[in-house]
């Protein structure tokens, strides 16, 4: 397993474990995949807390978030392991009146860490979360950010397809 950086919280509510680039270099190249041309992340991360899910906790508890989120992350062991499975996702966003269609290459990835931490966070709440699927965005298409997965029901309707990592080294 791997040992990823410090969870750093952001401006936008969202909380990431950083991957540390010697751990897990990113993508070098952008790669053409069922005619779509998917860019690169420069920086890999796994996402613990998306900005919905931040917002929320910030509106609902009342006293030092920050300290009750790192009390739930000082309480777990942030090693991953890769799976090698890939997935290449898709979705449409409304983009100041117009749609736009977006999408991702992600690996899954084992992080033991994420029920446990997202039930610290449902008991914050007081309301059961769904377990975000732990995963990379290594490519993106159609817009710099990756795509929201936050419960395995959201993974299962934005997967395309499979992706077999032989079809990244070959574009």
């Amino acid at each position: 397993m791997s040992k990823a950086s410090t969870p750093r919280l952001s401006p936008q509510h969202t909380l990431v474990l950083p991957i540390p680039p010697r751990a897990w270099p990113p993508p070098p190249q952008a790669v053409t995949l069922d005619g779509l041309v998917f860019v690169p992340k420069r920086e890999l991360h796994i996402t613990l807390i998306g900005s919905v899910l931040g917002r929320e906790l910030r509106a609902a508890v009342a006293g030092p978030l920050d300290a009750a989120i790192a009390a739930a992350l000082a309480a777990q062991d942030w090693r991953f392991a890769r799976s090698g499975r890939l997935l290449r996702l898709q979705k449409s966003i409304d983009d100041d009146g117009s749609t736009q269609t977006v999408g991702s290459i992600i690996e899954l990835v084992d992080l033991p860490a994420m029920a446990p931490f997202h039930a610290a966070l449902s008991r914050l709440l007081g309301r059961p979360l769904p377990v975000p699927p732990a995963h990379v965005t290594l490519y993106t298409q159609g817009s710099a950010k990756g795509i929201s997965v936050p419960g395995a029901a959201d993974l299962q309707r934005l997967t395309v397809r499979a992706v077999a990592a032989a079809e990244l080294q070959a574009s």
